[in-house]
């Protein structure tokens, strides 16, 4: 019953917006652990033709330094985005908010999906390797990790000799606190005294997540 109440709890605070959509199984609590928050923002880039906004995207979590098995996936934390009905759109990006309560304790993105359409079929951008990227979660904090844009990579057509989005795309990472920060205080007012924390997360440039 408490892992239900907790589950329902994480899906209030991650907002009523409809483009985006998060999972947190019920695996990831145990009784009477600390709490606190995991901040950012999924979006798209909104420049033609290396707009995002026709791509889903989604970021795999998981906890560190468990003793529950990775067997089955039953631990994976996930956020997902089509890119619609977003908190902030502006002439170069758009995105949505996302604040997750989780336990105190390191986590990692393992993996990054992009899903896409060349106009004929799906097409789908993964990583194939091991991503490493890393950061904490601590007690009654918010740990932002920056924003997160879908950027589709460029095709160029023969026959019209102009480029356009492939299908095939890849998450652009960086920071803009003071604008996530801003968003949050507005978003979740009960937690705007919430102490804001920024994780440098650290990674080399991979086929699906650039600096």
């Amino acid at each position: 019953m408490m892992k239900a109440i907790i589950s329902l709890l994480v899906l209030l605070l991650v907002g009523c917006s409809s483009g985006l959509q998060i999972t947190v199984p019920d695996s990831v609590y145990e009784n009477n652990q600390s709490i606190g928050y995991l901040v950012g923002t999924l979006g798209a880039n909104t420049e033609w033709p290396k707009t995002g906004k026709n791509l889903i995207t989604t970021i795999n979590i998981r906890p560190l330094n468990t003793n529950k098995p990775r067997i089955g996936d039953g631990n994976i934390i996930t956020i997902s985005n089509n890119n619609e009905d977003g908190h902030f759109e502006g002439s170069t990006i758009s995105g949505h908010l996302f604040n997750i309560e989780l336990p105190v304790g390191q986590y990692e993105i393992f993996s990054i999906q992009l899903e896409g359409s060349d106009g004929n079929k799906t097409l789908i951008s993964k990583n194939n390797s091991k991503m490493d990227i890393t950061f904490s979660i601590s007690a009654n904090q918010a740990s932002y990790i920056g924003q997160f844009l879908a950027v589709s990579r460029i095709a160029k057509s023969e026959l019209w000799n102009l480029e356009y989005p492939s299908g095939y795309g890849y998450l652009q990472h960086s920071y803009d606190q003071q604008r996530d920060e801003t968003l949050f205080s507005l978003e979740y007012p009960k937690q705007q005294a919430t102490p804001f924390h920024l994780e440098l997360l650290t990674f080399n440039d991979n086929r699906v997540l650039k600096n």
